[in-house]
């Protein structure tokens, strides 16, 4: 059984290396920085400006003091204890197709910052896959309704392609009357009525019924909400 487990594990690993180049630059589109409550919020938006999907993008970041001083922050747990000189966070799609623009977000608390917070600077990278995937999502009859200072978010997911979309979902991104981007959020999809029972998987041309609240604040002045297809592939 561990034979089996292990040639299966080494089956996909192979598989994921043929499917992705080296790592490739990835273009920020937009992104804002917010020093607010003991806390740094760094929220933005990264486009795949390449002709092939492009997976694990990464977003670099480096902290500066009010000097231009690098400083360094400090690591989540006590086993990765010490510090490390930049942090850095992951597009909310894990896979960008050719085109489209994928969330990001970072919250890091000032106080694991080894320094007077200043200013940051972001760089995103990925891996651009070799050929197209065997798997997609499209979104129809998506239709987004104010409710309040929140918005209802309902339309239909249809997984793609030859092969299943595993951990199917949606994210909601919301942006101000300039277009620039204020949140997001992920929706996972749930097995009926069951809120703790996540749909593992769609089979290709099965869909799924979404219907979703989208929670802003009045300080976050959301006024248009953008709605994309997630899905985990390989990964």
């Amino acid at each position: 059984m561990k034979k089996f487990i292990l040639v299966v594990t080494l089956m996909l690993f192979v598989k994921s290396l043929l499917m992705a180049q080296t790592a490739k630059e990835v273009t920020i589109t937009q992104w804002s920085v917010k020093e607010e409550n003991g806390y740094i919020n760094i929220v933005g938006e990264v486009k795949n400006t390449y002709p092939n999907a492009l997976g694990f993008v990464k977003i670099e970041i480096e902290y500066y003091d009010k000097q231009g001083k690098p400083i360094s922050v400090n690591r989540f747990t006590g086993k990765d204890a010490g510090t490390m000189e930049k942090d850095e966070t992951t597009a909310d799609l894990e896979v960008i197709l050719p085109g489209e623009t994928s969330p990001f977000s970072r919250t890091r608390d000032i106080s694991k910052i080894k320094g007077e917070f200043g200013s940051c600077k972001l760089k995103a990278d990925g891996m651009l896959f070799k050929e197209n995937l065997p798997f997609s999502a499209t979104l129809s009859n998506v239709s987004v309704t104010p409710d309040g200072q929140n918005f209802t978010v309902k339309g239909t997911y249809k997984a793609m392609g030859s092969q299943a979309c595993k951990n199917p979902a949606i994210i909601m991104v919301g942006y101000d009357e300039n277009g620039k981007i204020i949140k997001s959020e992920k929706f996972n999809f749930t097995v009926g009525n069951d809120k703790y029972k996540f749909v593992n998987s769609l089979e290709p041309n099965q869909t799924y019924e979404f219907s979703a609240k989208f929670l802003t604040d009045k300080k976050d002045k959301v006024k248009q909400v953008k709605v994309l297809p997630f899905y985990s592939g390989y990964f």
